[in-house]
């Protein structure tokens, strides 16, 4: 069954995005007096009282989500584990997901942090499409981390993968795209999708964040030339929101949680279904989990379809 998803309104979202983004460069003093970290969790402290309480809506997972994030942030950093779950069963291949990951994170047409392809399962009759959503994974023992110096990409206590943009470009970025098993880092060639026509477009020109950074695409801090992926929306995770894939999908087939707090939705996914890793076996742990229980008039197993 899917969830009903809480409406919001686009003036909602462009408020809070703005407060948001007033709130990160805020925390850009605190990092120069403190520390990177500390600014971030102060941050977070700051942002975690800014919606009202959540109604409690049974069945909703989306609030359930939110619920769960808001628990794990008020813990330290080094006490979360954060994971992301999707069930291919429910995914219909829309690519609101890819959409929405592109304008939370500003990339160009060169690349994507998430894709969504595509596969047959099945053997004729029992046939049916499936759509994998797929993106970084996360891993606890990246082979992109071996492939450059040490300090460029850094594994944070709550699992999240972290570039460092500003060091990760030129040959270094070449060479963490091809470590990644994934296909899941690309290098920012600095394009824009509006190149070639009369004007470059608003959503182009805005000033965007990640990791604690502002940059933007056209003037100033610019990230061209660097490898570039997806970490989670790990700063809107810390402003207590939830991934844009997790919050745009329509089929309700992306779950985020905290795999440290056995009360989370992610980890009673865990718990009642049969998941997979892609990649499991060379040992590097990956974060994101895949439902692998069978589909609707196919004999055959979901991803162990495709992988």
């Amino acid at each position: 069954m899917v969830s009903e998803q809480p409406k919001d309104t686009s003036e909602a979202r462009s408020g809070r995005r703005t407060f948001f983004r007033w709130m990160t460069l805020t925390g850009a003093g605190l990092a120069a007096l403190l520390s990177r970290r500390l600014a971030r969790e102060a941050r977070a402290g700051a942002l975690r009282g800014v919606h009202s309480a959540l109604p409690e809506v049974p069945g909703n997972e989306l609030i359930r989500m939110q619920q769960d994030l808001d628990r794990a942030l008020a813990r330290p950093m080094e006490s979360r584990r954060w994971v992301m779950l999707v069930d291919t069963r429910k995914c219909s291949g829309c690519q609101a997901c890819v959409i929405a990951c592109r304008a939370e994170n500003v990339t160009g047409p060169e690349g994507s942090y998430r894709r969504v392809p595509e596969a047959l399962a099945g053997s004729f009759p029992f046939v049916a499409n499936i759509f994998m959503p797929t993106n970084c994974v996360q891993c606890d023992d990246p082979p992109c981390a071996r492939a450059v110096p040490a300090g460029m990409i850094r594994k944070r206590a709550d699992g999240i993968v972290e570039f460092d943009h500003v060091r990760l470009r030129g040959q270094y970025a070449q060479a963490v795209v091809e470590a990644c098993p994934y296909r899941a880092v690309h290098v920012d060639e600095g394009k824009r999708f509006t190149d070639g026509t009369p004007e470059v477009q608003p959503y182009e020109k805005r000033s965007f964040t990640i990791l604690g950074q502002t940059w933007n695409r056209n003037e100033g801090a610019t990230l061209q030339g660097a490898a570039r992926k997806c970490h989670f929306c790990v700063d809107l995770v810390e402003a207590a929101t939830l991934p844009a894939c997790v919050s745009t999908c329509i089929g309700g087939a992306m779950y985020f949680g905290d795999a440290a707090d056995p009360s989370s939705l992610a980890s009673e996914m865990m718990r009642t279904h049969r998941m997979m890793r892609v990649h499991q076996e060379l040992g590097i742990q990956p974060r994101v989990y895949y439902v692998e229980e069978k589909l609707l008039q196919v004999r055959q197993y979901s991803c162990a379809t495709c992988h």
